[in-house]
């Protein structure tokens, strides 16, 4: 599996309803322009700020599909989004969640995670 950049024209309405399934909504305007998805599968983005810190958000994936898979795609996902952040010279990213999952897969990716009602990881890059 092999993520691809996001492309808003082509990927938001499969996002949305995606989002839609989980109880959650997005607006387009809200997710940034570095984005990676396996299309049918899943979708993460990278939020970049004016300083050495950049921001791993709204990680999100398909409805229905095998667990398995789910985690394959994550992953790759998450691979990408890290790689990009390096290679556009980020020093540190950090996330939230609310769940332990992603606190657990996080933290097999290096991200020290600081626990709360949201958990904040951090990746020094």
């Amino acid at each position: 599996m092999t993520p691809i950049p996001y492309v808003p024209e082509q990927h938001f309405e499969q996002i949305k309803s995606w989002l839609q399934f989980w109880d959650e909504s997005m607006t387009h305007e809200a997710l940034p322009q570095t984005g990676f998805i396996i299309p049918e599968r899943c979708v993460g983005f990278l939020y970049r700020t004016d300083s050495s810190l950049c921001i791993m958000e709204n990680i999100v994936a398909a409805p229905g599909l095998d667990r398995e898979v789910r985690s394959e795609a994550v992953d790759a996902v998450v691979t990408a989004i890290i790689a990009e952040a390096k290679r556009l010279g980020f020093k540190l990213m950090m996330g939230y969640t609310q769940l332990d999952a992603m606190v657990k897969r996080s933290e097999k990716f290096g991200f020290v995670s600081i626990p709360g009602k949201f958990h904040l990881v951090a990746l020094p890059l």
